[in-house]
């Protein structure tokens, strides 16, 4: 049971959504994710108000009534540095993410500090946050009232933060931040842009080190993202 759901798993990040059958499939789906634009930023007005992530985070805790928070045993705060401008976005946080209270941990977190030693970043060059601060029943998407509820504090804490690279860890950060569910197998290998306002922030797609670790043929590949990661850097002066 746990290969097949490991390898369904693997097939939705590769961004798998159609099987062969006998008949031809001819529906036909928009990549971007279809969201009601009314409802979209319910709380826009009341987020505006903040322009610090601390308040931000308060508020999200305190004043948010999710079914997500109840069933979760921590609301995942973001870590690293506030004041770096290379902001990392992670996926959906994972049962064990939830229970020890932070975004990547064990064998996760090992391999990520490796993967950033490998072009002389540490953990204490970016921040990083996952996409929502809440676990997800069995792991599941996002349904459309939590994506209207919880996809604009994401957005806030970038408009806060103000970072001048986004990594996005995964496919959740682009399935519901960029609205375009293509698979981080068909994403990675380029930046991508997020705007906002009149502003434009590069965001680059690499490969989960959960992913790594069950798809290690894949290495070649990240390394070759992080060659790019680390030439942007360099060209915006980050470094």
């Amino acid at each position: 049971m746990h290969k097949f759901l490991d390898d369904l798993k693997w097939q939705v990040e590769a961004g798998i959504n159609e099987v062969l059958s006998d008949s031809p499939i001819t529906s036909y789906e928009d990549n971007k994710i279809k969201v009601d634009k009314k409802t979209e930023n319910t709380f826009s007005n009341n987020l505006n108000n903040f322009d610090n992530y601390n308040d931000l985070y308060k508020y999200l805790s305190n004043s948010i009534e999710c079914e997500l928070k109840n069933i979760s045993k921590n609301s995942i705060k973001t870590q690293g540095n506030l004041n770096s401008k290379i902001m990392m976005i992670t996926n959906i946080p994972s049962p064990l993410e939830d229970k020890e209270g932070k975004v990547l941990v064990g064998k996760n977190y090992n391999l990520f500090i490796n993967i950033l030693s490998s072009i002389n970043l540490s953990i204490d060059n970016l921040c990083f946050t996952p996409i929502i601060p809440w676990k997800t029943p069995g792991e599941r998407e996002l349904n459309k009232s939590e994506i209207e509820l919880l996809v604009p504090f994401i957005k806030k804490q970038i408009e806060i933060i103000k970072p001048k690279i986004l990594i996005f860890l995964g496919a959740d950060p682009i399935k519901y931040i960029l609205q375009k569910d293509i698979g981080i197998l068909n994403s990675r290998g380029s930046f991508l842009n997020y705007r906002y306002g009149d502003k434009t922030i590069p965001c680059l797609p690499i490969l989960t080190p959960e992913f790594l670790i069950r798809r290690p043929e894949y290495k070649r590949e990240t390394w070759n993202d992080l060659i790019m990661l680390s030439k942007k850097i360099k060209e915006l002066n980050l470094q």
